[in-house]
């Protein structure tokens, strides 16, 4: 077998799904506080309503590289209004079955729902929805290519409609060396890393999982929220101290 074939062939063998999971599991997702109230010993909420969080089609960015599969919508605006629909239902779901576990009443809403007195409201917002490039991650690495989420957030309490809290999260897939760094010395890279990459081929389809990878950010967005939900929630008097958690701070 020529060097340049063997390469390919460990290419295949040994990064392209090993890979994907170390780059996962080295994504950081992020808080960074932006306004805190300091009140204390607030009434608890009788409902806590969660907003879909809101997006712009602008702001969510499709892969378009050689990986990608043939799109089964033609229309690339509805193609991205999709995408974000799907995280924003992601992280509602899941910041709605977070919260009723942690003992309280909550529903999911549109902004026309009008809060009643003693509701709190979750107002997020999709920032940043970027698939960004699965061939770059694997033939660079060090963040190159990163898929990346960022939201906003903003709680506030119905009455006076006072804002409690707002604070951004960033979520990303991950910083770890692609296949460039870790091939042997002297070694040179495939041309484009050109093992065939198309969209049947095997290597796309192990790293075409872009909205897979969305997902998953915007599940460890929703944990990460939970997080830093939880001190002010505890400081209220609303749960545990001990079920009060930190969330990951950005640096």
């Amino acid at each position: 077998m020529h060097r340049s074939a063997a390469i390919r062939a460990a290419l295949l063998r040994i990064l392209i799904f090993p890979a994907l999971a170390m780059n996962l599991g080295c994504a950081q997702t992020v808080v960074q506080p932006i306004a805190r109230s300091a009140a204390n010993n607030l009434p608890p909420p009788a409902r806590i309503l969660i907003y879909d969080y809101a997006f712009s089609v602008s702001d969510v960015s499709e892969y378009q590289g050689i990986m990608r599969q043939q799109p089964s919508i033609g229309n690339s605006q509805e193609r991205r209004r999709q995408l974000a629909t799907a995280v924003s239902e992601t992280l509602a779901a899941n910041l709605t079955d977070r919260l009723r576990r942690m003992g309280f009443t909550v529903e999911r809403a549109t902004r026309k729902t009008l809060p009643g007195k003693n509701d709190l409201v979750i107002d997020g917002r999709l920032v940043v929805i970027d698939e960004g490039s699965p061939l770059r991650r694997l033939a660079v690495g060090f963040g190159s290519g990163a898929a990346k989420l960022e939201t906003r957030v903003r709680i506030t309490g119905a009455g006076e409609r006072k804002k409690l809290l707002e604070f951004v999260t960033r979520a990303d897939s991950g910083r770890l060396p692609g296949a460039a760094a870790t091939l042997p010395v002297g070694a040179a890279l495939p041309a484009g890393l050109s093992l065939g990459v198309t969209a049947g081929s095997a290597l796309a389809k192990g790293v075409n999982e872009n909205s897979a990878s969305l997902n998953r950010m915007a599940l460890a967005s929703a944990e990460q929220t939970i997080r830093y939900l939880s001190p002010f929630f505890a400081r209220q008097g609303w749960i545990h101290a001990a079920a009060a958690n930190k969330a990951r701070p950005a640096s």
